[in-house]
């Protein structure tokens, strides 16, 4: 695994990508706003959450669906702890947290 990013960093550097953290203010900023929108967006997920255990039913709410999102988010969450890539690791890790409480709301009820 160490030896994917080692290759992601041989081609930032000969591909003349931009090093993380960002030179430029505009590219940091940006940083910076995704970390937020890493925290924001699972809390989109929190009225399908609402829904399922304050009527304790899971009527019209697909399991399948959600264990899907859930190993897709556990795969992000692999991919960014390969790439050592902060932003991905903490939207990711967050959006598991949901996405589980969702299915296990949905196993339950």
């Amino acid at each position: 695994m160490h030896g994917f990013h080692h290759l992601r960093e041989r081609a930032r550097v000969t591909q003349g990508l931009e090093p993380f953290p960002a030179r430029s203010f505009k590219l940091r900023a940006i940083d910076r706003l995704m970390y937020g929108v890493g925290f924001l967006a699972p809390l989109a997920l929190l009225p399908q959450i609402s829904q399922i255990y304050s009527t304790k039913s899971s009527e019209g709410v697909s399991l399948l669906t959600w264990v899907l999102l859930t190993c897709a988010g556990i795969l992000w969450t692999i991919y960014g702890a390969v790439h050592k890539d902060k932003h991905l690791l903490f939207a990711s890790g967050f959006m598991i947290i949901f996405h589980m409480t969702i299915v296990i709301g949905l196993i339950i009820y």
